[in-house]
C-alpha cells in the first residue's frame, strides 16, 4: 500500500495519503488478529509521516495542521484497528459457541435416540427370552417359534443400531476409502435387496437392471450398503411394492429407489440426508441416520444422492456415481 501511496501523491496529495492507509488498516482487521492490527496502524502512521508529510524523510512535522492530522490519524487507525479486529474475534467465538450449542444438541438427539433405540429392542428380548424359558417344556411350537421370532427381530434390530452408528462414526472420521473392482451392478442390486429382506419383510421388490449393463468399478461392499440404506428407508414409509432401477448414462451409473408412499413436504429434499432427520410420517424408531450413511457412501465415491417426489405419489431416492464402465467379456482380472 505505500508503494501505491507512492505514486498515487502526485494526483491526490500527501493528506489525502491517510485514507488510503485506514483502508489499509480495516482490511488488516478483518484478517488478522488485534496484535498484528495495532502493528499494522501504528507502522502506517509512521510510514506516512516518514514518506508523505515535510520535511520528507525524517520524523518531524514542520506545519500545525500536518501535526494534527497526523496525530488524529494515529488516533483513528488505533482505535478503527482495535475495533475491527475485537468485532472478528467475537465473531469467531460466537461461532464457536454456535458450533458447540449444535454440538450438544447433537448429542443430546443421538443419546435419545439410542436409548430409545436399544431399550425397545432389549425390552422385547428380555420378554421374549423369559416366556420362552418358561415354556422351555411347552408343546406349542408356534407359540416357542413366535417368541424365537421376536428374540431375532430385537437383535437385527440392535445390529442395524450399532452398524449405522458404526457407518456414520466412520464418515465422519474420514476413514472410508472405497476398494475399487469390477462389479455386475445387478448382482449388487440383488444382495442389497436380500440384506434388506427383513426390513422389506415380504414387500414386492420390481427389479429394473438391463442385461446388458457393463461392469462398474467401484466399492462393491460400500455402494451395496448405500442401496440397502434406500431399500430400508421405503420399506419404512410404504406397505406398497418397491421399485430398484439401474442404468448408465454418459459415464455415470444411476440406481434408484422407488416407492408410492406418502413422499416427502417441498423444500425438505436437502434436509433428509441430515444425519437424525426423520420425516415426519414415519413410523416410530430409527436414528434418522441412513440416508445420511447412503450419501455419505456415495459421496466417498465421487457421487451424490438425490431425492425427488414422483408423479401420482412416492419418493425417488437415487445414486449417482462417476464411475469406469467395461463388458464384462472384457475384464478377466479384479482391479
Amino acid at each position: 500500500m505505500t508503494g501505491a501511496c507512492w505514486l498515487l501523491t502526485s494526483l491526490i496529495g500527501y493528506g489525502a495519503i491517510a485514507l488510503v492507509y485506514v483502508l489499509g488498516v480495516l482490511i488488516a482487521g478483518t484478517i488478522l488478529d488485534i496484535g498484528p492490527v495495532l502493528l499494522v496502524a501504528a507502522l502506517s502512521g509512521l510510514c506516512w509521516n516518514f514518506l508523505f508529510i515535510p520535511p520528507l524523510f525524517t520524523f518531524h512535522i514542520a506545519k500545525l495542521e500536518d501535526a494534527l492530522t497526523f496525530a488524529t490519524y494515529f488516533i483513528v487507525a488505533l482505535t478503527v484497528g482495535g475495533l475491527t479486529a475485537r468485532l472478528r474475534a467475537r465473531e469467531h467465538i460466537a461461532a464457536q459457541v454456535q458450533v458447540a450449542q449444535e454440538s450438544e444438541r447433537l448429542r443430546k438427539t443421538l443419546l435419545d435416540c439410542v436409548s430409545h433405540e436399544l431399550k425397545t429392542p432389549l425390552a422385547a428380548i428380555a420378554g421374549a427370552s423369559q416366556e420362552l424359558s418358561r415354556l422351555i417344556h411347552n408343546s406349542d411350537a408356534a407359540i416357542v417359534e413366535q417368541l424365537a421370532q421376536e428374540i431375532r427381530a430385537g437383535s437385527v434390530r440392535l445390529n442395524r443400531v450399532i452398524d449405522n452408528l458404526l457407518d456414520m462414526n466412520r464418515l465422519e472420521s474420514g476413514v472410508v476409502r472405497p476398494r475399487l473392482e469390477w462389479c455386475d451392478v445387478h448382482e449388487l442390486v440383488q444382495s442389497a435387496i436380500s440384506s434388506e429382506s427383513e426390513a422389506i419383510n415380504g414387500r414386492e421388490v420390481t427389479l429394473d437392471v438391463p442385461e446388458t449393463l457393463p461392469l462398474a468399478l467401484l466399492d462393491h461392499m460400500l455402494i451395496e450398503q448405500a442401496v440397502a440404506k434406500l431399500l430400508a428407508n421405503a420399506a419404512t414409509y410404504t406397505t406398497s411394492p418397491v421399485e430398484v432401477a439401474a442404468n448408465c448414462a454418459n459415464g455415470t451409473l444411476h440406481i434408484s429407489v422407488s416407492d408410492r408412499g406418502p413422499g416427502f413436504s417441498s423444500g425438505s429434499a436437502q434436509q433428509l440426508f441430515d444425519k437424525f432427520y426423520r420425516g415426519e410420517r414415519r413410523k416410530t424408531g430409527g436414528l434418522g441416520l441412513g440416508l445420511s450413511i447412503a450419501r455419505g457412501f456415495a459421496e466417498a465415491h465421487g457421487g451424490t444422492v438425490t431425492a425427488t417426489n414422483r408423479d401420482g405419489g412416492g419418493a425417488q431416492f437415487t445414486i449417482h456415481l462417476p464411475v469406469k464402465l467395461e463388458d464384462a467379456k472384457a475384464v478377466d482380472v479384479d482391479v
